[in-house]
This record gives structure tokens, sequence and C-alpha cells, in this order.
């Protein structure tokens, strides 16, 4: 029923994707702006409640939670620490293995960014009943499952 061509169009299910995901960065963005959280981008929250879940944690735990590559996740840990979120420090047990914990700015604004998360998954499923959210979680799933 979908299989359109390449064209972009609302039929075009990457496309319709890549206009979702636009404009949920785009709410993510100027709801954190409103805050005062300016230095860091949505695509940054992931690795940030991985970390804040964990406590303190080794990079390959966070890899596994936020489903980027190691380089990736490194880099932007990395550019975390440069901006005072995450500090770096040696696993007491293993000098050689580097763990990972929030710093006490991340930590106050963790809370806040978590509140604009919620503002807006409210805004995505606002007119969706619990039955469609359900639904369109299992489609999603069977979709990502095709991919592997």
């Amino acid at each position: 029923m979908y299989k359109t061509n390449m064209k972009v169009n609302n039929k075009n299910f990457l496309y319709k994707l890549s206009c979702i995901r636009k404009s949920a960065f785009s709410f993510l963005e100027g709801e954190m702006a409103r805050v005062g959280v300016t230095d860091i981008p949505p695509s940054y929250g992931d690795i940030l409640y991985a970390i804040y879940h964990q406590k303190t944690g080794y990079v390959k735990e966070i890899v596994g939670q936020s489903h980027k590559d190691k380089s990736t996740v490194s880099s932007i840990i990395n550019q975390l620490e440069k901006k005072g979120y995450v500090e770096k420090f040696s696993d007491p047990e293993d000098g050689r293995r580097v763990k990972v914990r929030l710093t006490k700015q991340a930590e106050q604004q963790i809370t806040v960014v978590s509140e604009i998360s919620l503002k807006l998954q409210d805004k995505l499923f606002k007119n969706m009943s619990d039955e469609e959210q359900e639904i369109l979680f299992l489609m999603l799933n069977k979709i990502e499952k095709n991919l592997k």
C-alpha cells in the first residue's frame, strides 16, 4: 500500500519520519532555549539520560543504552565534558578504565530537560488513544526489526 518511488511526499515513510524528527528537535531546541539551555543540542539528551540513570558508568554501557556507535558517544562525552556537563574519572578498581558521571550543573538541568521531554511526548500523542499509541509502537518495532 505504501510502496512509492522516492519522491518527497506524505506517503514516503522516511520523509515523514524526517519531518517528525525535524519538528520534534525544533520544539526541543525552542523549549531548551526558553529555560536557558542553549549550549547543547537535543541529540545529546540520550547520552545525558544514560549517564544520569547509571550515576557513574563506562562508555561501553552508555553506547549500549544510547544505540549510538562508540566513536559518536565518545565525541559527545568529550563535548559534554568541555561544557561542564560530565566529568571523567579513573575506575578505582581498574585504573585503565574510565568512568563518566554528571556534574552538579547537569544534575540541576536534567529535571528541567525531563519536563521538556514530557511536554514533547504529550504533544506527539495529543490526539491518539492509548490503543493507537500501542499499535504505532508495534508497527515501528516491526519496521526496526526488519532493518536488523
